[in-house]
């Protein structure tokens, strides 16, 4: 019963999903890019990135910004849905596996801190869109991606 009463509206649920990652990967790569947060920019990043013991951590805080920032944008539209998520998901599975759970020692959830909970959904948020796509009200099917 509630497949009938929802299937006409699928489009809308992966719109909505689309749109919140978009948002959340926005803010949170905005940071990154701009030397004047508290990150410091990309080689604020960099960094952290060299301190985890990532291979060229230059080049990686560049292509995570430039993904969590333009990335986001292109997923909020829908234009490249698939190969966003798929970064997105690349992405989330280094900050949950690698950063948090390995390099910082942080349990999934936590009281005093952030856990790896939020990244694990943000993950599972980019491989639905991988399997799923972008839905109709979107510009991949519009160039036939």
């Amino acid at each position: 019963m509630l497949e009938s009463l929802f299937m006409p509206y699928r489009d809308i649920g992966l719109l909505i999903l689309r749109v919140a990652m978009g948002l959340i990967f926005l803010v949170h790569g905005w940071p990154k890019l701009n030397p004047n947060s508290p990150m410091k920019g990309t080689a604020g990043f960099a960094g952290f990135l060299k301190q985890m013991g990532i291979p060229l951590p230059g080049f990686f805080a560049w292509v995570v910004a430039l993904l969590e920032t333009v990335g986001a944008v292109l997923l909020i539209l829908g234009l490249g849905t698939r190969i966003m998520a798929l970064g997105f998901a690349i992405d989330m599975a280094v900050a949950a596996f690698v950063a948090k759970r390995g390099f910082m020692k942080v349990p999934f959830m936590a009281q005093q801190t952030t856990g790896w909970e939020f990244d694990f959904a943000l993950l599972a948020g980019s491989l639905a869109l991988l399997f799923l796509g972008a839905g109709s009200i979107a510009v991949d099917p519009l160039i036939g991606l």
